[in-house]
């Protein structure tokens, strides 16, 4: 499944470094540099690992940004974003019996992903991204105990998602936007579980670039 999904994420993100070719050089500057803070949507899925089921709450993220011009109003790049967020655990009965039926959790998620973005000028214009990479699962802990909680080790899943957005060009080098994502998340899941449709990663943010 993995692999037929990959191939044509790899194709379109080629398709703008083919069509720059035989262009002028862009206008734009050569690297942008950003940052944004963000709303992520709550998520929920079994562990095939540990057995278990996790329900993620709305959670905060912060995210920075580098990317590289292709031609004008096109960048490539990548991101890594960080959030901490609360969830609903449910563990196994005998590996973590505190949590046998449902106990308050933290975890942290972070996400790295590259992407191809779309976008830019002065004044207002629309944008777009389409980014690829990895989300990371780590430090479980119970809320009231801070009891370490299976997995003890980090998962990453292969993660993949779109969104549209709307910018404002400040000037040619800096630029202020809001923008949406919705990402699939790969996660390993329990087949004994009912639903095994791919996790949906929701997130609204605001930020700023600046090209140098």
């Amino acid at each position: 499944m993995k692999r037929s999904i990959v191939g044509p994420i790899l194709v379109f993100v080629a398709l703008p470094l083919s069509a720059q070719r035989g262009r002028q050089a862009s206008s734009d500057p050569p690297y942008w540099v950003g940052l944004s803070y963000g709303y992520v949507d709550g998520l929920s899925f079994t562990d095939r690992d540990t057995r278990g089921s996790w329900q993620f709450s709305y959670a905060s993220q912060l995210r920075a940004t580098v990317e590289k011009s292709l031609q004008h109003g096109a960048t490539v790049g990548v991101a890594a974003g960080f959030t901490t967020a609360n969830l609903v655990y449910l563990g196994d009965r005998l590996a973590v019996p505190n949590c046998a039926t449902t106990c308050p959790a933290s975890a942290d998620i972070a996400q790295y992903v590259a992407f191809v973005r779309s976008g830019g000028g002065p004044g207002f214009f629309p944008l777009w991204e389409l980014e690829a990479g990895i989300t990371r699962f780590s430090n479980f802990r119970e809320r009231a105990t801070g009891e370490v909680l299976p997995p003890r080790n980090v998962t990453n899943d292969f993660t993949f998602g779109f969104g549209p957005g709307i910018g404002y060009g400040i000037s040619s080098t800096t630029s202020v936007y809001a923008a949406s994502q919705l990402d699939l998340v790969l996660h390993p899941q329990d087949e004994s579980a009912p639903v095994h449709s791919a996790p949906r990663l929701f997130s609204l943010r605001a930020g700023f670039r600046v090209g140098f």
